[in-house]
């Protein structure tokens, strides 16, 4: 069978049984069902061997070790395929190499790299090879936007205690909310740098022997480089894994001053299952169903509950200058607040207000039908995200702000975001600054 792979370079069958001499690689791109008729083989970690099956999504594609001859049974679905990699296109004992490195040295391990450069892959293999070792794992996935342990907008962690093919098989065990689908915003890179401190101090209180951070894929820009950089010296890691070679020339002359942390640049696979743009949409778009399945209205009364990151809310009341712009601009004005900078109204979403300037301040008008799908973290006593939700509509006048949710615990407070989710579960982008 191998010499039919070579000659053909692809299995394009709907199923195929393979037989395989030790010591060969193939790659595998999913959609695909592998199972173990006899022999032992090994994918990111993970061995298997007769009467063991593995399924591969459609989104991923590994490199497959045969650790003694085997046969596997193979079901192919669209898009799929099982190919033999020339030599030097899969890197998975140089990753090996490297990740049991680090498993002996252990400590804080940081995944920096671009979109698609396998950052999640190597976590993954390296969590397998630690939980080999019966070390105790925590892994940190701190991609905003394609987090397969949380949804979309949080990060979360997870304390492993079995081995994965892809972490999406998990949920996070403590999730934190930072309201983007991308790190590039200022405020996004405050909430997360203190969020992933955070979880890394939970992570070392439960005495973690292994501390994985595998980040976003915004690299390359000047921006990125620095938060990537404040997140280094914050962290003060002890291993730093640059993916790809190319991501490897923008940091290694600043990390090799560092004598406490050891990087390593790790190579990418030559043939990776790439995600488009629409790919990763579909994927948040699965991710937010997956949250709201069994999802109830619940409705809070505005005073009862903290807003963080509202502008109407956050600022001081001011109910002399409220009666003043009422009377002024000849419109209901249902709330207002005001900062040193900023001034922030409610109108109704019937009324059209043109520019405003009031003594060169900013001013910032809030319409409840403009806060309809933004999403929210639910917040307990100690502030801290217990569960997800979906603004559904917000009334000045009930003085209540009504929530999707499947959370039925008690609840504090709401972290209002900047995504906007629509009907479909897509999100819509970003809303404005001042959305509520």
């Amino acid at each position: 069978m191998i010499a039919a792979l070579q000659a053909q370079r692809t299995i394009d069958v709907v199923s195929a049984r393979v037989s395989i001499d030790k010591g060969r690689l193939l790659r595998v791109i999913g959609p695909i069902r592998i199972h173990v008729e006899n022999g032992r083989i090994k994918i990111l970690g993970i061995e298997l061997d007769a009467g063991k099956e593995i399924w591969i999504h459609r989104f991923r594609s590994y490199a497959l070790k045969i650790l003694e001859p085997s046969t596997i049974n193979v079901v192919i679905g669209e898009g799929g395929r099982v190919e033999e990699p020339l030599p030097g296109e899969e890197p998975i004992d140089v990753w090996e190499s490297i990740g049991q490195e680090i498993v002996e040295r252990r400590g804080k391990v940081v995944i920096l790299g671009y979109v698609e450069s396998c950052k999640t892959s190597f976590a993954t293999l390296l969590s397998n090879l630690a939980l080999e070792k019966g070390l105790k794992v925590a892994l940190i996935d701190a991609d905003i936007g394609q987090c397969d342990l949380a949804p979309p907008g949080f990060i979360a962690m997870k304390f492993i205690d079995r081995k994965v093919l892809w972490l999406r098989e998990l949920t996070g065990d403590v999730m934190r909310f930072i309201g983007f689908l991308s790190p590039s915003y200022g405020a996004a890179i405050v909430k997360l740098l203190s969020s992933i401190l955070e979880l890394v101090r939970l992570a070392e209180e439960k005495n973690s022997q292994v501390i994985i951070i595998n980040t976003d894929g915004w690299f390359g820009d000047f921006g990125a480089i620095q938060y990537k950089l404040q997140l280094i010296k914050n962290l003060k890691p002890d291993n730093i894994i640059i993916m790809g070679n190319e991501s490897c020339n923008y940091l290694t002359s600043v990390l090799s001053k560092f004598s406490s942390s050891k990087a390593y640049c790790a190579p990418t696979p030559k043939v990776v299952r790439k995600r488009d743009r629409d790919d990763r949409r579909h994927l948040r778009r699965v991710n937010y169903m997956n949250y709201f399945q069994r999802a109830k209205r619940r409705c809070f009364k505005l005073n009862e509950v903290a807003l963080l990151n509202s502008c109407l809310f956050n600022g001081a009341l001011d109910q002399e200058l409220h009666e003043k712009l009422q009377k002024e601009l000849g419109i209901p004005v249902l709330m207002l607040s005001r900062y040193n900078d900023a001034i922030v109204m409610a109108v109704p979403d019937d009324v059209k207000v043109e520019r405003i300037a009031i003594n060169h301040d900013d001013v910032y008008v809030v319409r409840p039908s403009n806060t309809k799908g933004v999403l929210v973290a639910l917040l307990n006593n100690s502030l801290e995200e217990v569960g997800i939700g979906i603004i559904e509509s917000v009334d000045f006048m009930e003085q209540k702000i009504c929530v999707l949710t499947e959370y039925e615990g008690e609840v504090k407070g709401l972290d209002i975001g900047r995504i906007v989710v629509g009907e479909d579960w897509t999100d819509k982008g970003i809303a404005s600054k001042c959305v509520l």
